[in-house]
């Protein structure tokens, strides 16, 4: 077998031999088989953002009209790799920032992109606070009432500002799930408090609609707990930025290598 080297240098040739090879794949019923292949009139990402952790993994939807669309394939590239990158349509968070992803649909070149804002591990460094306050809370979530099966799944974090105060704990008192949101302060009172949940199974944020006053005192009690609620009027959380300006120009890599095998 002979191997063939290309180089090519131009940003647009770059992309148009990666569809001219996609191409080539749809013709040989890779992607189609049988009938007139149907082209692309618009594609669009499911998200505007996708908020995550530092090592999440999110498939981000992809909408096509018509939806009977032949060739659904999607090359992608991520602003700054450093921050995230997408494998197969799956937002991988590498390390703590905002990004921009980019998509471009094979059929067609329909283009859209999403933001990407990648939270660090989240973990409680009290760093040596010596004030703090406690919430005993029935969490409900849309609906469901949050026990610990569901700790996988949601984080519920105290933010004083952008600063994590204090991180839920399921516990059990005769045989009932709650939470126990331990906040901690450098001050005696007056700081607001802010409780959000991070969705890692959905990589959204959303923020309790209460806004606590950091006072030293226990809030609900083991035998009368808090009503800590999200409904469906929630508020999301969105990182510093327009997302009406969302949509920017896709750039492609300066060069890249094709090696075509041969018979």
């Amino acid at each position: 077998m002979n191997r063939r080297k290309m180089i090519l240098q131009n940003k647009w040739a770059t992309l148009c031999c990666m569809l001219a090879l996609s191409s080539v794949l749809l013709s040989c019923g890779d992607y189609w088989d049988g009938g007139e292949p149907v082209a692309a009139r618009k594609m669009t990402l499911g998200r505007r953002v996708v908020n995550m952790l530092v090592g999440d993994r999110y498939r981000i939807p992809v909408l096509f009209e018509p939806d009977t669309l032949s060739n659904r394939s999607v090359w992608w590239q991520t602003e700054d790799k450093d921050i995230a990158i997408v494998e197969n349509d799956t937002v991988i968070g590498i390390s703590e920032g905002l990004t921009l992803a980019y998509a471009m649909s094979v059929s067609d070149r329909q283009t859209d992109s999403c933001w990407v804002n990648v939270l660090p591990e989240m973990y409680m460094n009290p760093k040596q606070y010596p004030y703090d306050m406690v919430i005993y809370a029935d969490v409900i979530i849309h609906g469901h009432h949050y026990t610990k099966a569901d700790e996988d799944s949601l984080i519920i974090a105290a933010y004083c500002s952008d600063e994590i105060r204090g991180i839920g704990k399921m516990r059990q008192w005769q045989g009932k799930d709650y939470m126990e949101v331990r906040v901690w302060s450098p001050i005696q009172g007056g700081e607001p408090i802010l409780l959000r949940c991070v969705y890692r199974d959905k990589a959204l944020v959303e923020q309790f609609p209460t806004v606590f006053e950091f006072d030293g005192n226990a809030h609900g009690s083991l035998s009368d707990l808090y009503p800590l609620e999200l409904d469906d009027n929630a508020e999301e959380v969105w990182p510093g930025y327009h997302p009406e300006n969302s949509n920017p120009t896709i750039e492609l890599p300066d060069s890249v290598v094709v090696i075509i095998d041969e018979d």
